[in-house]
């Protein structure tokens, strides 16, 4: 899993942002930026999703897609929490 904490830049704003900026720190095999294709293989969502994921079109992802997302972004729920709305 990522450690957000290794990053030095600030956290970003939104869910999308931050999903952005971690697949593009990570490094597929070819020793490239990580593409939406790329990501697509890793978690099993398409790219369109992964795309309005990272634009921030899909702002309350379902607890199934989240939990794709973690497995093939490789980041713990905690690295995500603060960017949903707590319990009502």
């Amino acid at each position: 899993m990522a450690n957000v904490s290794e990053f030095d830049e600030e956290v970003p704003a939104t869910l999308a942002d931050f999903l952005r900026q971690m697949r593009l720190k990570q490094t597929g095999e070819n020793g490239k930026q990580l593409s939406l294709t790329a990501m697509h293989r890793r978690c099993g969502l398409s790219v369109p999703v992964l795309s309005k994921l990272e634009t921030g079109r899909v702002t309350d992802p379902s607890g199934s897609t989240i939990k794709r997302v973690l497995d093939g972004y490789r980041l713990s729920f905690d690295d995500v929490a603060k960017y949903f709305p707590g319990p009502k």
